[in-house]
């Protein structure tokens, strides 16, 4: 039982680092007007690409909780960026990005909690730090197979990833948004997503990199241990 404590306890503390880095990329209105420039096509929707950075601002703002709707400016004034529809979608993502948030703290923040009363209640600390490695070195396994399976799956086919993605994530069909008529999938195409969960995943990668150096450090100090 303590086993899948542990385990826990590294799983959640490594997967809130990954959320806070995962909801610091979404709402990272540079990297957001970088994609625009690179892959958005909205010559056809009366949308300039000397815009794209205010849309940017826009959705960045907006999915980070600091407006209530995304707005540009247009005749010195302020107006919705997309439709209701579009809304609506972004709406979602909002939420979405509100949880990531949430995770980040919460999990993190009960994992610290968790470890600290375990340690001044523990008879036992170095037997229990033994065991918190083992679980954190399990967990970051764990995770780092399942980003293998992800990264794998991307790469052969990220139009199944993404359309799977939006079906478990979404509860609605608000996503399904046309290029032709939606600015926000103009601005945002298939290819755009592509990129950007490349550049999601470089910024991951020192979280990755530390939970390889959990797995090989729980490795080493259990042969020695052995030995």
């Amino acid at each position: 039982m303590k086993r899948i404590l542990y385990f826990l306890l590294g799983f959640i503390a490594l997967l809130s680092l990954l959320c806070s880095i995962a909801a610091s990329c979404v709402t990272n209105g540079a990297l957001l007007k970088q994609g625009f420039l690179a892959y958005a096509q909205t010559g056809h929707l009366n949308v300039p690409a000397s815009r794209y950075g205010d849309y940017a601002a826009a959705v960045s703002d907006y999915l980070d909780g600091k407006t209530d709707l995304p707005r540009v400016s247009a005749e010195s004034k302020m107006i919705p960026a997309f439709s209701d529809k579009e809304n609506a979608h972004l709406a979602d993502v909002r939420r979405i990005v509100a949880c990531l948030k949430w995770i980040r703290w919460i999990g993190g923040g009960g994992v610290i909690a968790v470890i600290a009363g375990l340690y001044l209640t523990s008879r036992d600390r170095q037997k229990l730090l033994s065991s918190l490695a083992r679980g954190f070195a399990l967990a970051a396994l764990a995770l780092l197979m399942l980003a293998t399976v992800l990264a794998v799956w991307g790469a052969v086919n990220f139009n199944g990833l993404f359309w799977t993605f939006h079906q478990l994530v979404f509860p609605n069909d608000l996503w399904l948004l046309n290029p032709n008529t939606d600015l926000l999938m103009a601005l945002m195409p298939l290819p755009f997503f592509s990129w950007y969960a490349g550049e999601m995943a470089k910024s991951l990668l020192p979280v990755l990199g530390l939970m390889a150096l959990l797995i090989i450090a729980w490795l080493r100090t259990s042969k020695e241990a052995k030995a």
